[in-house]
């Protein structure tokens, strides 16, 4: 009994014997935990996300009637920031996943320092596909009356490489074309309905 208590004792003064502001060696085998990743459509790496807003509405709010076919139909303000190192382009898609993935905008090739667009605006040197209403740049949102809320999908991308979307392209050949490169996307999702 006696042995056990100076095995308890010695035990005791051992682990007192830090002052708590050196750290134990780590054993062996182990390593540091992983870094923060963010996902990189497909791949892992430490770039920073992006987010996309507007001031016409809020993330899962109304879309104002000025953007919309009862309205002036104009394109919605929209703003985004700085985009991550080694983006060499940016696009933008519009869709309605209510309406079967209707094709609302596709606009590329805006330059990665480019951080906002205007109410109706589209930079000189973007690349407007065709929407599926059948004409070039954006057709506003115009859901069924009375067929209840449409969600309208706006998807900033950030690109590696350039996308090669072109004017005849259809919305759909655009996005998919889009879709094959790599980089990181931000979504905004805006309401609206009719009647």
């Amino acid at each position: 009994m006696r042995r056990a208590a100076l095995i308890a004792f010695a035990l005791l003064l051992t682990a007192c014997a830090s002052d708590g502001r050196t750290l134990a060696a780590p054993p062996a085998g182990a390593s540091s935990p992983p870094l923060p990743q963010t996902t990189v459509r497909g791949q892992r790496s430490s770039v920073a996300a992006i987010s996309l807003t507007s001031t016409a509405f809020a993330a899962g709010g109304s879309i104002p009637l000025e953007h919309t076919c009862d309205g002036a139909g104009v394109s919605p303000p929209l703003a985004w920031g700085s985009v991550p190192e080694g983006t060499v382009e940016l696009a933008l898609t519009v869709t309605d996943p209510d309406a079967n993935g209707f094709v609302h905008w596709v606009l590329a090739g805006l330059e990665p320092t480019v951080q906002a667009l205007a109410i109706g605006g589209v930079p000189d040197t973007a690349v407007q596909a065709k929407n599926d209403a059948g004409s070039t740049g954006w057709t506003g949102p115009c859901p069924p009356p009375g067929g209840g809320p449409h969600h309208y999908v706006f998807t900033l991308y950030a690109l590696t490489s350039p996308a090669g979307v072109t004017e005849d392209m259809t919305g759909k050949e655009a996005i998919a074309t889009i879709s094959k490169v790599s980089g990181v996307t931000a979504t905004l999702i805006g309401v609206y309905q009719r009647g």
